[in-house]
């Protein structure tokens, strides 16, 4: 029976986003509609991988639940037989991983739930090479479920904390630490938000920071005046190649819950809707076009950015694109509708084809070699 992506929640995360979220009719804020979503010592170090000699070419980094842990692997959408295991995380039965992918391509940073409980679960960010199979703890005691975000050179990562232990209440801290653990610092601290989310970095290299209040969604950046995007609570937010414009779906709780394709440019110029009431979910940015992409409702019309083109049935929910442009990976639903997706699937596009990986769950990022 389909399970209605209006009221989908993913299991144990306790930011006060997606309890924020709840009150206005259990819609989920921080990942696309998807039904799914350690014991790390520090520096270990493996045999290399397989990746480290692979064949040259785009690679998708992929996740794959197994209950107490995470298996990473990665993939050439050309050669669709063949996924490569980089390495196992393990974590907290009933959790699953989040994470990026460095900017080079070669790094993988994880927000791994490794301790706590269920009610109460304790996350890490840790930094995988994909090369060589070692593991770095950068940080501890992380808000679960949170995609880290890495620096344009691939030094640092900026995540968040609650030090009041992920509960609805107290301050919520932005932080910044190297790749290695080192020289962590905190930059901000916000006291009234129900959520924190770095999404990147404007044209002049400032962070890119969305904050969710009791007044709606702003944008806020290192040194500039904060930016309104909207009086409702909002999601699925990514910084365009270029650094002008953010692209994000706004939750509109004022007759139901209607999800709304939407971009504005970082210099506050203009906020605008891709067309009139777009039912939509997820973003993607296509690097060789800096064009948006949005996971068009069938039936919603044919804004630009949609990209269901491909499939008579269902819709695509995009998750990111390779650097070239030329592939994108989405999670496929085979429904007609957001209250009725059916079935995902993870794919990549590429072309005019599509593969499917029918065991993976988790789209971290892509690589090229």
């Amino acid at each position: 029976m389909a399970v209605s992506t209006r009221h989908m929640t993913r299991h144990h995360d306790y930011s006060r986003l997606f309890i924020a979220l709840a009150v206005l009719g259990g819609v989920i804020a921080l990942a696309p509609i998807v039904a799914a979503i350690a014991g790390l010592g520090g520096a270990g170090v493996g045999a290399r991988t397989a990746f480290a000699s692979a064949p040259s070419g785009e690679y998708v980094v992929l996740g794959r639940n197994e209950g107490k842990v995470d298996v990473i692997s990665v993939a050439r959408p050309e050669d669709p037989g063949s996924v490569t295991e980089i390495t196992r995380v393990a974590h907290l039965d009933g959790f699953t991983s989040t994470g990026a992918v460095s900017p080079d391509g070669k790094r993988l940073a994880l927000v791994t739930v490794d301790g706590g409980s269920g009610s109460h679960p304790v996350a890490s960010l840790n930094v995988i090479d994909m090369e060589s199979g070692r593991i770095v703890r950068a940080a501890e005691n992380v808000v679960p479920g949170q995609s880290p975000l890495w620096s344009a050179d691939g030094g640092d990562l900026v995540f968040t904390r609650m030090p009041s232990g992920n509960e609805s209440q107290g301050p919520i801290h932005l932080l910044r630490v190297s790749r290695d653990g080192d020289r962590e610092r905190r930059l901000r601290e916000f006291t009234s938000a129900l959520g924190v989310y770095p999404v990147g970095y404007d044209s002049e290299g400032r962070l890119v920071t969305v904050i969710l209040d009791a007044a709606g969604t702003s944008v806020d950046r290192e040194g500039a005046e904060r930016l309104p995007l909207s009086t409702n609570l909002t999601r699925d937010w990514k910084v365009s190649p270029d650094g002008l414009q953010i692209a994000f779906v706004d939750v509109d709780a004022t007759a139901g819950v209607e999800y709304i394709a939407r971009t504005a440019r970082l210099d506050g110029r203009s906020v605008e809707s891709l067309s009139a009431q777009v039912s939509a979910l997820g973003t993607a940015w296509n690097p060789a076009t800096n064009d948006p992409s949005f996971g068009v409702e069938p039936g919603a019309g044919d804004p630009t950015g949609r990209i269901q083109e491909l499939s008579a049935a269902g819709f695509d929910v995009p998750l990111g694109y390779s650097a070239s442009g030329k592939a994108l990976t989405v999670n496929h639903w085979s429904g007609g509708s957001f209250d009725e997706p059916g079935r995902p699937q993870l794919q990549v596009i590429a072309g005019n084809s599509r593969v499917t990986y029918e065991d993976q769950t988790r789209f971290f990022g892509w690589s090229s070699r």
